[in-house]
């Protein structure tokens, strides 16, 4: 299936990250990261996401080493029906 490739990079003035994921931020926060995000993102004909692809540097406030953490994320079964079962209930916590 042919896609369309979009690609770009974006620096951003604060970066955190949570249980979740990371969360970005557009104004810079005292002690918060930074850096550079550079990105790749494959469309199908249908307009709906096939690849993502990310190499996000953080660098710290305090300067040093930069951090690279890469994202791949294959996206596939649009239209499908999805199951989700919960975990075991031992598994489970809000201790968070």
């Amino acid at each position: 299936m042919k896609t369309t490739l979009h690609s770009g990079t974006v620096t951003v003035p604060e970066l955190g990250e949570r249980q979740a994921g990371m969360t970005f931020g557009t104004e810079k926060e005292s002690g918060s990261w930074s850096g550079p995000i550079t990105w790749k993102l494959w469309v199908g004909p249908d307009d709906l996401p096939r690849r993502f692809y990310a190499i996000i540097r953080f660098t710290r406030p305090e300067g040093g080493d930069a951090e690279t953490m890469t994202m791949n994320i294959i996206y596939r079964g649009w239209g499908e029906p999805v199951k989700i079962t919960a975990p075991p209930e031992r598994l489970i916590t809000d201790d968070w």
